[in-house]
């Protein structure tokens, strides 16, 4: 039996004071060793399937249906045909149908609900999605990935979501010419930049675009680049969602935006991700994934003729002597 076809399966190995379930298998001579609860899988390219049937828990096994369906659903929704057809959707409908939403919910809230907080929500709440914000805690996390796998990659997919961010963004504002909110007028092009400023530039908003792009990406590279477990992985996503949220209405209550400017900036970052994500995956990469580490085997030990170690016989009360 040659040891890149051999696939071997250890079940309840004792081990003080539980047990523990192993499931070995080998492809290749070289694959990814991924670490789990209570099983440890070798895994690499050309492993073949895990192994069906009873696991224990923590195990990696196979997806269930329904869980399949809802990936399945939830890459279908976010890929780049959906979400370019929900942006060109909702600035359609940003360009007049939704005015009468725009203006409804264009309220002084701000001066009617906790107006001793206005301060507190612009200095603290609002710039959590700024550029000031994001770039240092994004820049550091790549650059420290960079150096932990000696490579410029993590620090590419971040600059590529910035630029792609801001081109993109920078690109619809000055085309489309909004005007904001504290000008009352929420018609495409009355506005521009060189007439009104940063107020004649509105939509979509950066804020909202930056919100899921660019902590979208920092909680990409940590899944793929670092050894984050899983469940702070869906905690940070979590928390992205959070901040999206605290965006919107931190935006609406203080006036900065038109609600659609903030919807279509989600969609616009959304997009920016997953465009940023698509093309790092086209692009082969040295660097292992972050649920594996690079494992080899090494080569067979040659069998001596003789070995000249004493052996102890259980059964006897000396120890066996050197043969000479």
């Amino acid at each position: 039996m040659t040891l890149p076809t051999c696939a071997a399966e250890l079940r309840q190995i004792p081990r003080s004071p539980s047990t523990i379930a192993i499931n070995f298998i080998v492809g290749t001579k070289t694959g990814g060793i991924v670490y789990d609860e209570e099983w440890i899988v070798l895994d690499g390219p050309d492993t073949p399937a895990a192994v069906t049937g009873d696991a224990a828990p923590g195990a990696h096994r196979r997806p269930s249906a329904p869980s399949s369906k809802r990936a399945a659903f939830v890459g279908f929704v976010t890929s780049l045909p959906v979400l370019v057809c929900l942006l060109v959707f909702i600035t359609v409908l940003a360009s007049g149908p939704l005015h009468g939403l725009d203006r409804a919910l264009n309220q002084p809230w701000s001066e009617w609900v906790f107006p001793e907080w206005r301060s507190f929500v612009d200095d603290i709440i609002d710039p959590i999605a700024s550029q000031a914000v994001i770039i240092p805690i994004l820049g550091i996390t790549a650059g420290l990935l960079s150096m932990r796998h000696r490579t410029w990659r993590p620090l590419l997919i971040a600059a590529a979501a910035e630029f792609g961010v801001v081109g993109m963004v920078g690109a619809m504002k000055i085309i489309i010419a909004r005007p904001s909110p504290v000008l009352e007028d929420p018609s495409f092009f009355h506005g521009g930049f060189f007439s009104q400023g940063g107020y004649g530039i509105i939509y979509p908003s950066g804020h909202a675009a930056q919100s899921i792009a660019l902590y979208g990406i920092l909680v990409f590279l940590l899944s793929r680049y670092s050894q984050v477990s899983k469940n702070t992985i869906n905690l940070l996503s979590v928390g992205v969602g959070i901040i999206a949220i605290i965006t919107m209405f931190s935006s609406i209550y203080l006036g900065w935006h038109w609600a659609t400017d903030l919807w279509a900036g989600f969609i616009t970052g959304g997009l920016v991700l997953r465009a940023t994500v698509y093309f790092n995956d086209m692009i082969p990469s040295r660097i292992p994934r972050a649920t594996s580490m690079q494992y080899s085997f090494p080569p067979p030990v040659p069998r001596t003729a003789r070995s000249t170690v004493p052996v102890a016989d259980p059964d006897v009360d000396e120890p066996v002597r050197r043969v000479k």
